[in-house]
C-alpha cells in the first residue's frame, strides 16, 4: 500500500465532507460550536475524547493520529433534530399584532472523516476533515421576532493535517495545522412601510488558519491520559450588506427613519481555542472508564460589527455577543460483550458561553445536559460499524433585546434603549450518529528498536 492510495482516499472522503457540510446545522459545542465529529465518543457524551483510542480522537489531540498501526480511516456522520421554542412576553416589538410564538430549530447532517497513515515504528501522518461551527435557524412563521433575528446560518470547513511522533513507548507528541473556511449568513425581517422595521442581510465569508497540537500518555498498562489543544482561528469577513429602508407615520406622514443601503461590509471574528483533558482507565478486562475536562475560549467573542463607509457612522450592524468561556464535564463507559461488540454510555454537563444577560434568539443557547448510548460492532478484521444516540436537556433561557445603549443590545445596560423583545427559549435536541471504520493495511515493521 502505497502513499497514493492514502491520498486518493483522503480526496475521496473530503468530497464526502463537502457533500454533507452544506447541510451543517445545530449549536451543540456552545453557541456556534458543532461538536458532533465521532459516532465513537458520542455514544459515551464525548467522554475520553482526547484519550486515544480511537482515530476520530484527532479532533481533539493531534497526538491520537498514532492511535491504530497501519492504515486506516473514519467516516462519520451525524443527523441532528432540533427544537427550538422561542416565546415572546413582552416589548415594543410584542405588541404589533404578529404571533407571539415561534419555533426555528431544523434538522441537519454533520459529516466528519479521518484517515491515519502510519509512515514508520514511531511516526504518523494523518488528516480530519469537519465542520466544527455551523448552526441553521429558521422560524416556521412570521412572528414577533423577526426583526431581531429571522433565517440565519453559519458554515464552516476545517481542514487539519497531522503529525504524530512516539517519543517514547508510551509517550506521544502530535502537532497540526488548521485551514479553515467560514462563511455567514444572517437575515432579518420587517413588518412593512410606517413600523419602524425592515429587512437586513449580511453575508460574508473568509479562509482562516491555527494550529493544533497535543500529548498522549500511558503511565502504566491500561491507564491513558491525553491533553489535546486546537487555537483559534482568526477572520476577516467580507461580504454584501443589504438593507431595505425603515419608516414610521409621525402626524400622519410617512417619513424614512433610515435609507436603503446596498455595501461591501467587512466584520472582524475570532473563533475559539479549546482544550481538552481526557482520560482513559481499563477498570476490568472487559470495563473500562471515561472522562473528559474541556475548555473552550468564548470570552474572547465580544461585540462583532459588519463596517462599511456606505453605513451611518461606518458600521451597519452590531452582533453584541458578548459570550463568557465554556465549560464541559463527561464520563462514560466502554464494555466489551463480545469480541464484536462493544457497548458505551456516557453523560455530560455543559456551561455555555450565553447566559440570561447575553442571549439572543438568533443562537438560543443555554446550559445543557446531554445523555448517550452507543455501540461498536466489528462486521469483519478490517470493518467496524459504530452507532450512537444522544438527548440534550437544555435549562429554559431568558432574553430581552433593547434598541441598543451604551453597553449594546441586550437589556440591563447602564444606559439602556427601548425594549424591542423579551421571553423565553425551551431547547431540545436528539442526535443520531452513524461511523464507519476501514482497516487499509497492516502494521509498519519497526525500523529499530527505541534506545
Amino acid at each position: 500500500m502505497g502513499t497514493s492510495k492514502f491520498v486518493r482516499l483522503a480526496c475521496i472522503s473530503a468530497a464526502a465532507l463537502l457533500a454533507g457540510a452544506a447541510l451543517t446545522d445545530d449549536a451543540n459545542a456552545g453557541s456556534f460550536g458543532v461538536r458532533e465529529q465521532s459516532a465513537y465518543f458520542q455514544g459515551m457524551s464525548f467522554a475520553g475524547s482526547a484519550a486515544g483510542g480511537d482515530i476520530s480522537s484527532m479532533f481533539w489531540n493531534s497526538a491520537a493520529t498514532a492511535t491504530l498501526p497501519g492504515f486506516n480511516t473514519s467516516s462519520n456522520a451525524t443527523i441532528a433534530f432540533g427544537d427550538a421554542e422561542l416565546t415572546s412576553t413582552g416589548g415594543a416589538l410584542n405588541g404589533l399584532g404578529l404571533p407571539k410564538t415561534a419555533n426555528n430549530g431544523t434538522d441537519a447532517l454533520i459529516p466528519a472523516s479521518y484517515a491515519s497513515y502510519q509512515v514508520n515504528d514511531r511516526l504518523w501522518a494523518g488528516i480530519a476533515m469537519n465542520a466544527p461551527f455551523g448552526f441553521i435557524t429558521k422560524p416556521d412563521r412570521l412572528w414577533s421576532g423577526s426583526p431581531v433575528a429571522d433565517t440565519s446560518k453559519i458554515f464552516s470547513l476545517n481542514f487539519n493535517p497531522t503529525l504524530a511522533y512516539k517519543l517514547t513507548p508510551t509517550l506521544t507528541f502530535g502537532v497540526g495545522a488548521q485551514i479553515e473556511y467560514f462563511k455567514i449568513r444572517l437575515t432579518r425581517d420587517g413588518f412593512g412601510a410606517g413600523t419602524g422595521t425592515s429587512w437586513r442581510s449580511y453575508e460574508a465569508d473568509d479562509w482562516g488558519v491555527g494550529a493544533t497540537a497535543g500529548l498522549l500518555w500511558e503511565p502504566r498498562e491500561g491507564t491513558t491520559i491525553g491533553v489535546g489543544y486546537r487555537s483559534r482561528v482568526d477572520l476577516e469577513l467580507e461580504g454584501s450588506y443589504k438593507r431595505d429602508a425603515a419608516s414610521v407615520v409621525s402626524a400622519g406622514t410617512l417619513v424614512t427613519t433610515s435609507p436603503a443601503v446596498r455595501a461591501t461590509a467587512t466584520g472582524e471574528l475570532s473563533l475559539p481555542d479549546e482544550l481538552s483533558i481526557s482520560l482513559r482507565q481499563k477498570v476490568t478486562e472487559r470495563l473500562t472508564m471515561l472522562g473528559t475536562v474541556e475548555w473552550q475560549g468564548w470570552g474572547q467573542i465580544g461585540d462583532v460589527k459588519a463596517v462599511s463607509s456606505a453605513c451611518a457612522g461606518g458600521v451597519c450592524e452590531t452582533l453584541n455577543l458578548n459570550y463568557r468561556d465554556g465549560w464541559k464535564y463527561a464520563l462514560g463507559f466502554e464494555y466489551a460483550y463480545s469480541p464484536a461488540l462493544t457497548l458505551r454510555t456516557g453523560a455530560s454537563y455543559e456551561t455555555s458561553p450565553i447566559d440570561d444577560k447575553n442571549r439572543n434568539i438568533l443562537i438560543p443557547d443555554s446550559d445543557r445536559i446531554g445523555v448517550s448510548v452507543g455501540a461498536s460492532y466489528k462486521y469483519s478484521d478490517k470493518i467496524t460499524v459504530d452507532l450512537a444516540y444522544s438527548h440534550l436537556f437544555f435549562d429554559e433561557g431568558k432574553y430581552c433585546i433593547d434598541s441598543g445603549g451604551s453597553d449594546g443590545t441586550h437589556c440591563g445596560g447602564a444606559i439602556a434603549g427601548t425594549t424591542l423583545l423579551a421571553g423565553t427559549t425551551d431547547v431540545a435536541v436528539d442526535l443520531v450518529s452513524v461511523g464507519l471504520k476501514y482497516k487499509w493495511s497492516d502494521p509498519v515493521p519497526a525500523l529499530e528498536p527505541y534506545k
